[in-house]
């Protein structure tokens, strides 16, 4: 029985420090009345360990049963302690290596099935090719450049060109007006480029100064790294101090000179074709602002975190057609949450009705997470589908730092949003230069009203001061 009750000890012991580890790299531990309590609790269970080597028998049941309770409390909190830290950990490590991808293609009906048999032939591209790249292929060739790649997609189906060199993102805009592209072409040689990682420089975490986030909901599922449109477009400006947050929604066809680009503009969205770097760039060049951090997710994301916590209830101002949604209050699937954020010709004012859309579904879906029987039963899996369902620059410490302080001071923020505005209108683009699509002109008030308040807000000023 002594030796049982050494073992009983120590498992308790081992168990209370690996949960007081928990709390305090998380950030739970950042108050005295946290502190004061993991204090309470050692002293419990010190003497839970002296009683259950007395003698004394009343003495012995009552420290059995401290003994099972406690022991139960502080498993079922690594429980969910466990998944929060690895998920916090994640935010360092979830902006992975990448690659850009080049590939020498050929039409399916072609006679070339090597990379050497092209020596000396016209290869077309649409793009600046990489000396990195052109060693690697190490042949000499014929370079036909294209101004756009429609005209490398009409001269390879032409024989004008024996072949092309086209990038993850060149392929991904001949996709768009040719979808039968990939299956009318053959891959004779591939380079894989690793892509180049801003190093940021060491951070001095605080939570005093405020800051700008990037949301940027991407239009595709499966791999969160795909090349893909930014339909998204979402700036979070926090203020930690007034415990203020503005939203701030860009319409996807805003038409805007993407950052580093001459010529025609071009939807916001197609910034997210060459990357989340270009479309913070180009945010900032349109509204004179600095972002800090982006989030970039995927159709998966939300679609699993709405039907991980049993589907959301969302506000619509009207019928629509699909989902057998109501003018009123209904409750949606992942699915239908995401047609839902995604939908725009129902509405007279099209996309600006689809940022209100989105702000609905984010806002319902704090609301579901927020109460007390979703985040108990189906915390872990929440966390463990979002995730791989993201890429971001947020640092850990920062999220650990922003978690101590909901601790310690338990405050109630105060969230507006804002959204740009603009004029339907049709024009040629950078990206699809071969025909006019429809895009927004922005209005230019809206944009010098968000750019003043994000910058108010960054230098300090609260929403009355802004006359928010």
């Amino acid at each position: 029985m002594k030796f049982l009750n050494w073992i009983l000890s120590i498992l308790i012991i081992v168990t209370y420090f690996y949960f007081v580890y928990l709390l305090y790299d998380i950030g739970f531990l950042s108050g005295k009345l946290e502190i004061l309590l993991v204090v309470f609790l050692a002293i419990i269970i010190l003497f839970i360990v002296i009683f259950m080597i007395k003698k004394h028998k009343i003495l012995k049941i009552i420290s059995y049963f401290l003994y099972v309770v406690l022991l139960l409390i502080m498993l079922a909190g690594i429980y969910y302690l466990n998944p929060t830290k690895k998920f916090i950990d994640s935010f360092d490590n979830s902006n992975k290596t990448d690659y850009n991808n080049f590939y020498v293609v050929v039409p399916k009906t072609s006679k070339y099935t090597k990379l050497s048999e092209l020596k000396g032939k016209k290869i077309a591209t649409c793009e600046t090719i990489e000396d990195e790249v052109i060693e690697k292929i190490n042949i000499n060739y014929d370079e036909r450049k294209f101004s756009s790649c429609e005209e490398v997609n009409d001269a390879l189906f032409d024989d004008s060109v024996s072949a092309a060199i086209l990038s993850d993102v060149s392929i991904y805009l001949i996709n768009e007006i040719n979808n039968e592209f990939e299956d009318k072409v053959r891959v004779i040689y591939k380079v894989s480029i690793p892509k180049e990682v801003k190093e940021d420089d060491e951070e001095e975490v605080d939570t005093n100064t405020p800051f700008v986030l990037f949301i940027s909901g991407i239009d595709t599922s499966g791999k969160i790294s795909k090349v893909s449109r930014s339909d998204v477009n979402i700036l979070v400006t926090v203020n930690p101090n007034e415990k203020e947050v503005l939203l701030t929604t860009i319409p996807r066809d805003y038409y805007v000179q993407l950052h580093g680009t001459s010529g025609y503009k071009d939807k916001l969205t197609h910034a997210g074709i060459y990357g989340i770097d270009k479309s913070i760039l180009t945010i900032e060049d349109l509204l004179n602002i600095d972002i800090n951090y982006y989030v970039r997710v995927n159709f998966d994301t939300v679609i699993n975190l709405v039907d991980k916590i049993g589907g959301i209830t969302i506000y619509s101002d009207q019928n629509l057609r699909f989902c057998n949604i109501k003018k009123g209050y209904n409750d949606l699937d992942g699915k239908c949450a995401l047609r839902f954020a995604r939908e725009r010709h129902s509405y007279q004012t099209g996309d600006r009705h689809r940022g209100e859309n989105q702000e609905e579904v984010i806002r319902s879906i704090i609301e579901k997470v927020s109460s007390s029987s979703v985040l108990l039963t189906k915390y872990n899996s929440i966390i463990n589908d979002l995730q791989d369902n993201f890429e971001t620059n947020v640092s850990s410490n920062l999220i650990k730092a922003y978690i101590k302080m909901q601790v310690k001071e338990m405050p109630k923020w105060t969230v507006k949003n804002l959204n740009l505005n603009g004029y339907d209108s049709r024009n040629y683009t950078y990206s699809y230069r071969g025909s006019m699509l429809y895009v927004m002109e922005p209005d230019i008030n809206t944009v010098n009203k968000a750019s003043e308040a994000i910058n108010g807000i960054l230098q300090g000023k609260t929403f009355a001061e802004l006359e928010l």
